[in-house]
């Protein structure tokens, strides 16, 4: 019962490419880019919603609109979305993680920054709200 539990539960697995050429495709003619891939490796189907990274103190998060196929989007098992960015519109030593979320809210994360940076920059993130509240 247990190992059906596991097995039965949502599984992403996120992968970013960096300094990717696509050839090909006249939208992506000399650019360089960053591809975000998101692939169901798990039994059940999963509706993705939203990719995007969430950055480091202070740059502010971003979102990826440009993804094939569009999204919403529901991808069974071995399917997978693709995610494609400029990589000279983002500030990608800012990124804090890479995140996906699904329909139900859930974000899924491919940390970039070490835990230390991210912890810090958390820290100052809620710093940050705590003195606009005030």
């Amino acid at each position: 019962m247990v190992r059906q539990i596991i097995a039965g539960r949502v599984r992403l697995k996120l992968r970013v490419d960096r300094d990717m050429l696509l050839s090909g495709d006249p939208r992506y003619s000399g650019m360089t880019l960053v591809i975000l891939k998101v692939i169901n490796v798990g039994h059940r189907p999963i509706t993705i919603t939203h990719t995007g990274a969430k950055c480091l103190y202070p740059t502010n998060p971003f979102m990826l609109t440009d993804n094939q196929p569009a999204l919403a989007r529901e991808i069974k098992e071995g399917e997978y979305i693709v995610s494609i960015l400029n990589q000279n519109d983002a500030d990608l030593p800012s990124v804090d993680y890479w995140q996906v979320i699904d329909s139900r809210g859930k974000i899924h994360k491919l940390r970039e920054a070490s835990w230390f940076a991210h912890l810090k920059s958390q820290l100052k993130w809620k710093r940050a709200a705590r003195s606009a509240r005030s």
